[in-house]
């Protein structure tokens, strides 16, 4: 099966074989790079299906992760995301459980330890990818049984992500939602589309791509013809500098980046190409928005979003900053077309009024044609009389820090795993440049000897992604609590903030 996005995808590749088609750290590679690993993954997958195949994906910001993800895209394959920054132990978790048919990954990734066994445990078939022209796909374990394979049609990616539970979630985006989510009301894809065409201006990628948000950057690249200039990270003079260079038009950054743009003292000549700069994870505080238009002169147009939606939902366009630009500071924009925004009772589920704050809820085509269909979300949220969308906060406990989700729950059960921990608890504290970030309280056992906040640390960093390390740790004679004995936040906090 190959979808009206994979249909076009193929087009772009054909269109100039020669001409450049991604560019990472000084390396530059044309888009029969691209063709060649569609080619070699096709051999070296001739005997497995196509339609709906897993193909498990250790996903990291490189050119040949960008190539397999337009390679599966193009053939109807499923991308199963697998994230570089889970410790070994998870990484080969997944690669057991998740019913892959295919685990991809560059040579150091699938070294790891752990890796490879668990391959071969599932009776997976092994891939490496690298840049090389010729030979850029390469198998190293033939599948045995994959008797636990489980295919996907229909399905793009399977996204991880976080549920209000705090326990990750995988979410199946299919061709047809993201389609709809690239072409919003405009008419849908056809073959052989004259449209498609390379453009002059590039798409400078740096969210990573394992995570919504730089797989739908990405994707749209590869739809609309752009070269990719893909960034490992984001690094405020590095980004500048490609701006400038390459006359960048749009650039995409959340709260973070702009602080960083800000306190590294980017020259503002050097941003003068761009016409808009596109937020994401949510509103942009009003004094940084006003700071950073002020200093760039530059429309910050925030959008909102999430994996289930496969992409933005709703945000600002440049007619509505025009008008509103001053007087609705903090908003995040008003709902695409094709999109419906509503706001719910916590308790009841009652459909509130207009300013009415309550659990926000959507209903978009790309999820569902369905005028029925609305999905509730983790946001606390209202909505006015223009129909801006204000957030205001989250149903979960769940922490932002830098554009990632962190589960208070998950830190707390890891530090209880260590045998001197009697209990934890852990809350988010606002932070001016990532948002917020977890810190944690500690009780000990009766007895406990030598465990301190050093000690404690080093255990989370062999069980925790990188992210989900708090950043302070204090032990504790009690945990601060309710009269009802729950943790009481304004008491965790009072132990971080200064007097």
């Amino acid at each position: 099966m190959t979808s009206l996005l994979g249909e076009r995808i193929r087009e772009v590749l054909a269109l100039e074989p020669s001409s450049e088609a991604i560019v990472f750290e000084g390396t530059s590679l044309p888009w029969r790079y691209l063709s060649a690993v569609v080619e070699g993954m096709d051999r070296a997958l001739v005997n497995d299906e196509q339609s709906g195949c897993a193909v498990g994906l250790i996903l990291r910001n490189r050119p040949a992760h960008v190539a397999v993800l337009a390679a599966a895209i193009i053939t109807g394959r499923c991308v199963v995301t697998l994230s570089p920054m889970f410790s070994d132990v998870a990484l080969a978790e997944d690669i057991r459980t998740l019913g892959l048919h295919v685990l991809v990954g560059e040579r150091d990734d699938l070294e790891r330890s752990g890796v490879m066994e668990a391959a071969i445990e599932a009776g997976v078939t092994v891939l490496v990818v690298s840049d090389d022209l010729i030979d850029p796909v390469r198998t190293v374990l033939v599948g045995t049984a994959m008797r636990h394979a489980r295919s996907r049609h229909g399905v793009v990616l399977e996204m991880l992500s976080s549920g209000t539970t705090g326990v990750p979630k995988r979410i199946p985006l299919t061709y047809e939602s993201l389609q709809s989510s690239l072409q919003g009301d405009d008419a849908h894809l056809k073959p052989g589309d004259a449209s498609a065409r390379l453009q002059a201006r590039p798409a400078l990628v740096w969210h990573p791509i394992v995570h919504i948000s730089g797989a739908y950057f990405v994707i749209d690249a590869l739809y609309s013809g752009r070269k990719i200039i893909l960034l490992d990270r984001f690094e405020p003079h590095e980004w500048a500098r490609i701006v400038e260079r390459e006359g960048v038009r749009v650039g995409h950054l959340n709260p973070t980046a702009m602080r960083m743009l800000l306190e590294e003292k980017i020259r503002p000549e050097q941003l003068a190409s761009l016409k808009v700069v596109r937020g994401g994870t949510g509103a942009t505080p009003p004094e940084l928005q006003i700071a950073f238009e002020d200093r760039f002169n530059v429309p910050v147009l925030t959008t909102y979003g999430a994996t289930e939606f496969a992409g933005a939902i709703a945000g600002w366009s440049i007619d509505d900053h025009r008008v509103y630009g001053r007087t609705h500071l903090g908003a995040s924009g008003r709902a695409h077309r094709g999109v419906a925004l509503r706001t719910v009772n916590v308790v009841t589920g009652e459909v509130l009024g207009v300013g009415e704050e309550g659990v926000l809820e959507v209903h978009a085509d790309q999820v569902s044609a369905d005028p029925s269909t609305w999905v509730r979300t983790t946001d606390l949220a209202l909505i006015d009389e223009q129909g801006f969308l204000w957030v205001r906060g989250r149903v979960d406990d769940a922490i932002i820090r830098g554009g990632f989700k962190v589960h208070p729950a998950k830190i707390e059960a890891a530090l209880e795993e260590h045998p001197d921990v009697r209990e934890a608890a852990v809350v988010g504290l606002a932070d001016e440049r990532l948002g917020a970030v977890p810190v944690a309280a500690v009780t000990l056992r009766e007895g406990a000897k030598g465990t301190d906040q050093a000690t404690l640390i080093a255990f989370l960093r062999e069980r925790l992604s990188a992210y989900e390390i708090p950043r302070d740790l204090v032990i504790v004679d009690e945990i601060p609590r309710t009269p009802s004995m729950k943790v009481s936040r304004p008491g965790m906090w009072a132990l971080f903030r200064s007097p």
